[in-house]
């Protein structure tokens, strides 16, 4: 199997053609043993569907060989000053959490779940989020995006909630953790603290790094129970 190298011009990978293709995989699952997939079904969809498009890297990518400019709890990321942007990479085999889950679910966020958060990051707010590729140093996963900066400042934790209930967005609370839903695309965000949504020089407002998830059946039932509990 041939792999890639972050420096040749063919590592970016169509992250909506992926995230769509991984979705209908999982629905196949689903439907097959009525119900949903959970994390180790989601997580062994993802490897089978990483192997049969090659999507590894080959070695570490150049632009990540140096100790990184920042560090969170789901990313490492450096900066990249020749195409003003971030690359993002996961910590190993670490995908992100989930907004909500089942009791008897993982709350951790599968790779499948990873990729769908970042396609409907670039859906919901414009950004332009790009997919890189599987890098696994160790034989331990991590996914890579590349992410366009942004200039601007750390918005106001006023700003951030006009911006979402003025647009139509449900305000709940679950965790301890202020999160949003969207009752027309049926979708939920969390981690919408300052760092995460920059106040741009001109005077609009960009989410940067949120935690995006579709929800339906019984996850769509409590968040609209958590939004009118919070309505109430």
């Amino acid at each position: 199997m041939s792999t890639h190298e972050l420096g040749e011009p063919t590592p970016r990978f169509a992250l909506e053609a992926c995230a769509d293709e991984l979705q209908r995989r999982c629905q196949a699952v689903a439907r097959l043993q009525g119900g949903s997939t959970y994390y180790q079904e989601e997580l062994r969809i993802f490897r089978d569907f990483a192997r049969e498009k090659d999507l590894h890297l080959r070695s570490t990518p150049p632009e990540l060989s140096r100790i990184p400019d920042e560090e969170g709890n789901e990313h490492q990321v450096w900066f990249d000053s020749a195409s003003h942007s971030y690359i993002k990479a996961t910590w190993p085999d670490f995908f992100g959490m989930r907004v909500v889950h089942r009791h008897d679910e993982d709350p951790k966020a599968s790779p499948v779940a990873y990729l769908e958060r970042w396609r409907l990051h670039n859906e919901l707010f414009g950004d332009r989020v790009e997919f890189l590729g599987v890098w696994e140093p160790d034989d331990r996963m991590r996914l890579l995006i590349r992410q366009p900066a942004i200039t601007g400042v750390p918005a106001t934790l006023e700003q951030i909630d006009v911006f979402f209930t003025a647009n139509g967005w449900l305000r709940f609370t679950i965790g301890g953790e202020i999160a949003y839903f969207d009752p027309e695309r049926n979708v939920v965000i969390s981690d919408t603290h300052r760092g995460n949504i920059i106040l741009m020089d001109d005077g609009l407002l960009a989410p940067i790094d949120l935690r995006v998830e579709p929800v339906s059946g019984s996850l769509l039932d409590t968040v609209l129970k958590l939004c009118h509990h919070h309505s109430a």
